[in-house]
């Protein structure tokens, strides 16, 4: 839905370390990273990355959005995430006023 909504998406696939996810994020001048998962195990990923942005002074570089099965808007809170969807057309929205593109642009 975001590809098809305008967004370059970069897909790294799963059981993406999440180191990985910060350097393509740096290395492809994102501003922008989407982390879902359908799994309580891999939940810890996503605060792991969050955590990874701050230590290496990043975090103010990117908005970070988080969804999936498992992760709730308190848990997106808790790791410190700057936003939630539930579902693929609340994530569109949420990652056009993240990145702050109005309702008729492109992404």
């Amino acid at each position: 839905m975001l590809d098809a909504s305008g967004f370059q998406v970069i897909d790294l696939g799963r059981d993406v370390p999440p180191q990985r996810f910060v350097d393509i994020a740096v290395a492809e001048g994102a501003e922008l990273v989407a982390l879902s998962t359908l799994m309580t195990t891999t939940m810890d990923g996503m605060a792991e990355v969050i955590r990874i942005l701050e230590r290496g002074s990043l975090r103010d570089r990117f908005k970070v959005m988080v969804g999936g099965g498992p992760v709730s808007q308190a848990f997106a809170q808790r790791i410190g995430a700057d936003g939630y969807a539930s579902n693929a057309a609340d994530a569109v929205r949420l990652a056009k006023q993240l990145v702050g593109v109005t309702s008729g642009e492109a992404a």
